[in-house]
């Protein structure tokens, strides 16, 4: 937004935010969701709290999904008034979180703060990595899986965290071409960590050719070939290390 905001008369960014931010928070609270804060440009929220419901994680990743498509038409309405249209990415995580009204006297906050909540925030950065709009941990795909198509995107070691996380891309559905490249890839990554990279490497060519310019299948590509040339040292786990917020 940063870049955005950089060419636009200050009327126009307020009214621009005001309207996504308008769209985004309905969505959020009609899914049980409690909006935290803003942070700039950024909606942060949680589900679960005051009050748990076993299909939080549920709601939380079918409001990413909706807030996506909202955004589809916002930008439509941008484009019709010649104004620049917004891109998201969304980070979401599932575990223990601390929340109550933290601060001082004089300004308090009903907000959730530790370990999980970070973990979500680096996942909304990774979103710019894979140029992906939309990443969740483990934790939340297995709360999902029966009824949100997931793939592996990576594991990853963050910034700040010992432990490797695992996140995966969520999608609503999948048009016919996607589901049989989104097999042939999860394929494709079975091999790639089982060591087997030449294997590996042409179930990535194969998806490639029904996912078109998708950036991850091209990222397991490259790095297939690569370790069929150089193989990984003994006791390579397949984990990135991400160094970037």
């Amino acid at each position: 937004f940063t870049a955005i905001a950089e060419g636009l008369p200050p009327e126009q960014i307020v009214e621009s935010l005001n309207t996504y931010f308008g769209l985004m928070v309905d969505i959020i609270l009609a899914r049980k969701g409690i909006v935290d804060k803003y942070i700039g440009d950024a909606i942060m929220a949680f589900f679960g709290a005051p009050v748990k419901h076993e299909d939080d994680a549920l709601q939380a990743v079918l409001s990413g999904f909706e807030m996506l498509e909202a955004l589809a038409g916002f930008n439509a309405r941008q484009a019709k008034r010649g104004w620049p249209g917004f891109s998201v990415g969304m980070g979401l995580n599932y575990g223990v979180v601390t929340i109550g009204n933290i601060g001082s006297e004089k300004k308090m906050d009903y907000t959730v703060i530790g370990d999980m909540v970070n973990l979500a925030s680096r996942l909304e950065g990774l979103t710019k990595v894979y140029r992906l709009p939309f990443l969740i941990t483990e934790s939340v795909k297995h709360k999902v899986e029966k009824e949100v198509t997931c793939r592996l995107v990576d594991r990853v070691a963050v910034r700040g965290k010992k432990q490797s996380t695992t996140i995966y891309d969520p999608r609503r559905r999948l048009a016919k071409q996607e589901a049989k490249g989104w097999n042939l890839y999860a394929s494709g990554i079975e091999l790639y960590y089982k060591r087997e990279f030449e294997k590996a490497a042409k179930f990535f060519a194969y998806a490639q050719e029904y996912l078109p310019g998708d950036t991850v299948t091209q990222m397991f590509l490259s790095r297939s070939n690569q370790y069929a040339k150089n193989p990984p040292p003994a006791g390579w786990n397949g984990i990135v290390t991400i160094t970037e917020k």
